[in-house]
């Protein structure tokens, strides 16, 4: 029988729903990914030109405003993660969508170097990770078994799309009424987050509902019993996923192999126009890259769904390589059509990324403690992701080019499908095997 809970707003707009409402969970995370998009990457390397040549600083002094995000976001993860997993994600939303509104606000009135720090590092704290991946890692498969791929892919979605649609229109702001306007352009994007807040429920049994809509336990347990080769048949607590191998082999294999994604979004735009190309088509290539992100997670989605998990991060990652590969060739043939090639393949390999990582932690340890799990990852992780864009700076401000940078993602991608290949998920002992052991 379905699980018996309290009646509530939620519980009785989930009865008069004609579908599962975990949909409409998977709705308001895809919006909070698309409005948390804003603040990252894909936009972010859009301010880096005029706000470095207006207020006269480096490219890695203004890098290192995306580092710092990323660290401050790394420290809380463990506390969001815990959060999570208690009371679900609906208040940390909703200080994602204030903190996102105060920031931009904040950031539109920049003139110093360590106001920008502060004021982008904020993001990181509370507006980064509250309406980012970790909201959809640790949501999102308490929700659903049967159709995690494809639930976590729908959701993830809303990053890409915010780099397909916000960085042609913030490029725009910015040549028409100049970057402290495209700030606040961004932040009123949190505006709408707030009611989405609302709509968040941190599980199914929570208002009276089973995983994928089932209508009995049995139903539930015969999807984790089809699942069984791709998923966890038992929870994993903290302490125990920290002491399996696959813990630790997950977390290299991601800080190696998802290391260059920051850094390629952040500087392929400058890459492409330091080369010769003009600024509309190097925006072209971001959308490019962007809108082929966005359309593969469905994809990546389905597959991981039949597919092992660690095989399909393996060959995103062996993709991506290819994808920068033929960036490498299209910058040397100073050829356009092999720019959106590479925005195509790239973008189709390296969205799978999201989706897989949403997925490996549920279907390696389970759901009951996937926010724990994801938050402890998320510091160590985050190394490597937050310290390559400024690294990639760094070089470029000292070489006066992106070539050795990109030469050595390729092989770092490279790297990292040789590791996840080797992450075979753990199997959780019963009390009288570990005693026996």
């Amino acid at each position: 029988m379905i699980v018996e809970a309290k009646g509530n707003r939620r519980q009785r707009l989930a009865n008069r729903l004609p579908f599962f409402y975990g949909w409409i969970i998977v709705l308001a995370s895809f919006i909070a990914t698309f409005v948390g998009g804003g603040m990252q990457s894909f936009t972010f390397s859009i301010f880096m030109k005029p706000m470095t040549q207006e207020l006269g600083w480096s490219r890695s002094a203004f890098t290192m405003a995306l580092t710092m995000r990323t660290y401050a976001g790394a420290v809380m993860a463990p506390l969001f993660g815990a959060i999570l997993d208690r009371h679900g994600p609906q208040l940390l939303m909703f200080f994602s969508a204030v903190v996102g509104v105060i920031a931009a606000i904040l950031l539109s009135r920049v003139g110093a170097l360590w106001q920008f720090y502060i004021m982008y590092s904020l993001v990181g704290l509370i507006g980064g990770f509250g309406a980012g991946r970790l909201v959809i890692a640790a949501t999102i498969p308490k929700w659903f078994v049967r159709l995690r791929g494809r639930a976590v892919a729908f959701a993830s979605m809303g990053n890409a799309a915010s780099g397909a649609i916000l960085a042609p229109f913030i490029a725009f702001v910015v040549v028409i009424v100049g970057w402290r306007m495209a700030w606040l352009a961004e932040g009123a994007l949190f505006i709408v987050l707030i009611p989405m807040t609302l709509l968040m429920v941190r599980q199914p049994s929570d208002i009276g509902l089973l995983p994928d809509g089932a209508k009995s336990e049995e139903e539930v347990k015969a999807a984790e019993s089809r699942r069984r080769g791709h998923s966890s048949a038992e929870s994993f607590t903290l302490k125990e996923a920290m002491r399996t191998k696959a813990f630790w082999l997950l977390i290299v294999a991601h800080t190696i192999g998802s290391g260059p994604i920051g850094s390629v979004i952040l500087h392929e735009y400058n890459f492409v126009t330091d080369e010769g190309f003009t600024p509309v088509l190097a925006a072209a290539v971001l959308s490019t890259h962007a809108t082929a992100a966005s359309a593969a997670r469905l994809v990546w989605g389905f597959m991981v769904e039949r597919i092992h998990v660690r095989y399909c991060i393996a060959l995103t990652y062996l993709g991506s390589a290819v994808g920068l590969m033929i960036l490498l060739f299209a910058i040397w043939a100073h050829s356009a059509l092999l720019l959106i090639l590479f925005g195509i393949v790239y973008g189709i390999h390296v969205g799978g990324n999201a989706v897989l990582g949403g997925v490996v932690t549920a279907d390696y340890f389970g759901s009951e403690s996937v926010g724990k799990i994801r938050g402890m990852m998320a510091p160590i992780q985050t190394i490597l992701l937050g310290a390559g864009p400024l690294i990639v700076s760094l070089m470029y401000d000292s070489l006066g080019s992106y070539w050795i940078a990109f030469i050595g993602m390729v092989v770092m991608f490279i790297v990292g499908a040789v590791i996840i290949s080797l992450a075979t998920p753990p199997v959780k002992l019963t009390p009288s095997q570990a005693s026996s052991g």
